[in-house]
């Protein structure tokens, strides 16, 4: 039981991630950090806009 243990465990080791799930990564990450940027700016806007500091 052991050695079937230990060969898993060297078959594990080789296998990669796959580019498909890395760019499906890269691709929530930029989602994720464009609505943070806009979210951002809609809300500094408003409190520029509606704080009274333009008069």
């Amino acid at each position: 039981m052991n050695q079937k243990f230990f060969l898993q465990r060297r078959e594990m080791k080789r296998i990669k991630l796959n580019q498909e799930s890395e760019e499906v990564g890269k691709t929530y990450k930029v989602i994720a950090i464009s609505l943070t940027v806009g979210l951002n700016l809609i809300i500094f806007s408003w409190f520029f806009f509606f704080s009274g500091l333009t008069k």
